[in-house]
């Protein structure tokens, strides 16, 4: 596919988009005009307004927040060309096979990926400065010939001026995207821009798939078919490789407030310990679907138009592709602390950095445990010690059941024992008496002082039985461990684990006007804009809200009152027009939630709301 008929495709579909604004508009007046000549003035104006608004203002707003867009710099470290001479060169070299002038910069960032951009000029009409971005894992696993295939066929998008044209696209997409979320959905002229919307996501799509493919053959060209086809099934075995290890070991970390002295030299070890594991991954059968939305064709496909075609005098280079940058270490501690720079994390040695993830992961997955243990009885359950008082009171059967409801009460306090050997495992750790042994091939192992596995599950089962309760005690005391050293640390769910589920601006909340967000741990009341003028202002921070999931950004807008739902002892729909809600908290005092006429339901946000208070109230 040529340059010129990609550029031909991009901007005929871009016109059209605001041709169909033009006759929307055109039709819209004419309408407006026989309503006004057939009807009484003001309905006429009403209609005019809308029509203004579905059309010149909706698609003006996303024109311009289109245009005013611009694309940060990749999320890495620069390596200039002292830093890395050979991997320059070697980009150099490739530029000029394939076609094309060389980057004006070369970026180190932490994914499994190779990516080009170009900051051009009027929608992409005119090119600019081009960068290249280049995944740590690649420098570290891939051979030199497969880093070159990658490299080159990201240069093939710039010998084809595909990232200059994606821009027309960028902001063909995002100028559309705008206006739809402007005119929001349930109208006639929102239908139809979402209507030409997916069709011009399906000829993009169509023409990027083609790029793909393009791209993969200035691959071949300068490292091989077998080069190009290896690169391409290994960045997919690579890449569930990486976010395995972010997942497993390095999340619980993190979230408990360290990172690790070595995040990159970590991630090679794993590959090393589970070397096993990623030979039987690059054998098994991996199966894709293709579709007409998709950006990319699927590997499968991309390999068998590799493979088809002709195949290149090039020597294979399999020397490991981190030779290309000697200082890779140094340039991962860089990378890693460009990446945590501005958060506030201890650095931890792996075996320590692993613990304390594990503790801390435990340690809410106990908060979580307390929480519900406390709606259960009625009272404070703290720390391991008063869940011991509570089964030595006889209310095991009510703790096993908030916990195992669809259990049986016989099966539910044998149960029981499993969460409770995880209680008696951070008892243990908290006392001192134990500690996290890390391993790349498995789960942190408890072990005690001696070094040996501390199994406490025998101690649970004894613990669950309220006949042998006491043993269970005599045997932690015995082992060092104090129950009571397991504390509930957080009393309501962490934000960072929430979900923004719906809002509802301008209703009333104690007379002021207020924007209730409702969240899957509780309601957020956020001071509301006041002035109906801003109602898109306020729709569009609350759907911005509920799509970014960002708890901790509602919840730290000035002014806002955050009721977790265990805070919250019941509540409810009391009166359906005008709409009431009322929210009874366990201090006893009443929060009413009154519906204005200015109010606007956002996602469902009535309906979720009736659902939390209804889970509360249970």
């Amino acid at each position: 596919m040529t340059t010129a008929f990609r550029a031909l495709i991009s901007i005929i579909m871009l016109a059209g988009f605001y041709l169909v604004a033009l006759l929307l508009f055109v039709a819209g007046t004419a309408l407006a005009i026989w309503v006004g000549s057939n009807t009484s003035g003001t309905a006429a104006a009403k209609f005019g307004f809308f029509v203004f608004a579905a059309t010149v203002w909706a698609v003006g707003y996303g024109t311009w927040k289109a245009l005013r867009a611009q694309n940060g710099d990749p999320h890495g470290i620069p390596l200039s060309r002292q830093q890395a001479p050979y991997l320059w060169a070697t980009v150099d070299e490739l530029a000029q096979a394939v076609g094309t002038r060389t980057p004006d910069e070369i970026f180190l960032v932490p994914a499994v990926n190779a990516a080009v951009s170009e900051k051009s000029r009027l929608m992409g009409l005119i090119g600019g400065r081009r960068t290249l971005q280049i995944g740590m894992p690649l420098l570290q696993t891939f051979t030199v010939a497969q880093l070159r295939s990658v490299l080159a066929h990201e240069l093939g998008h710039f010998s084809g001026s595909h990232t200059r044209l994606a821009a027309v696209s960028y902001r063909g997409r995002m100028a559309m995207g705008r206006t739809i979320e402007h005119l929001g959905a349930g109208n006639l002229v929102g239908y139809v821009y979402r209507g030409y919307g997916r069709l011009f996501l399906l000829v993009d799509n169509a023409v990027s798939r083609r790029q793909e493919l393009e791209a993969d053959l200035a691959s071949v060209r300068v490292a091989g078919r077998d080069a190009a086809a290896s690169a391409l099934e290994e960045v997919r075995v690579l890449a569930a490789a990486f976010d395995f290890y972010l997942s497993r070991y390095v999340g619980p970390g993190l979230d408990a407030g360290a990172a690790p002295d070595d995040l990159f030299a970590g991630f090679r070890e794993l590959l090393t310990a589970r070397a096993d594991e990623i030979a039987a991954l690059r054998q098994a059968e991996f199966e894709e679907r293709q579709s007409r939305w998709d950006s990319h064709p699927p590997i499968g496909v991309r390999v068998a138009a590799i493979q088809a075609a002709p195949e290149p005098a090039v020597t294979p280079d399999d020397r490991p592709a981190e030779v290309l940058l000697p200082g890779i270490g140094q340039a991962g501690l860089a990378l890693q602390q460009h990446i945590f720079g501005g958060r506030n994390l201890t650095v931890m040695p792996w075996q320590q950095f692993i613990g304390h993830g594990a503790s801390g992961r435990l340690q809410e997955n106990m908060d979580g445990l307390l929480r519900a243990l406390t709606r259960a009885v009625g009272t404070p359950v703290t720390d391991v010690g008063v869940v011991l008082d509570q089964i030595e009171a006889g209310r095991l059967s009510v703790m096993a059941a908030a916990i195992f409801p669809s259990a049986s009460p016989e099966e539910a306090a044998k149960l029981f024992a499993d969460p409770l050997d995880a209680l008696f495992s951070l008892a243990a750790v908290r006392s001192g008496v134990a500690r996290w042994d890390h391993s790349w091939t498995g789960a942190p192992r408890l072990l005690d002082a001696q070094g040996a596995e501390l199994d406490l599950a025998p101690v649970a089962l004894l613990a669950v039985d309220p006949g042998t309760l006491g043993e269970a005690r005599a045997r932690l005391a015995a082992l060092g461990i104090d129950v009571t050293a397991a504390k509930q640390v957080a009393a309501t769910v962490p934000l960072r684990r929430a979900s923004v589920l719906a809002g509802v601006i301008n209703m009333r909340v104690a007379g002021a006007r207020t924007d209730v967000i409702v969240l899957d741990t509780g309601l957020a009341l956020v001071p509301s804009f006041g002035r109906m003028t801003m109602a898109h202002k306020m729709r569009g921070r609350v759907m911005d809200w509920v799509q970014k999931g960002d708890a901790e950004a509602v919840v730290s807008t000035p002014g806002t009152r955050y009721l977790p739902l265990e805070e919250i002892a019941s509540g409810g729909q009391i009166r359906t027009f005008p709409k009431r809600f009322e929210v009874v908290l366990r201090s006893g005092e009443r929060v009413y939630l009154d519906w204005s006429f200015q109010a606007e339901d956002q996602n469902n946000a009535y309906a979720r709301l009736r659902e939390l208070l209804k889970a509360a109230s249970s």
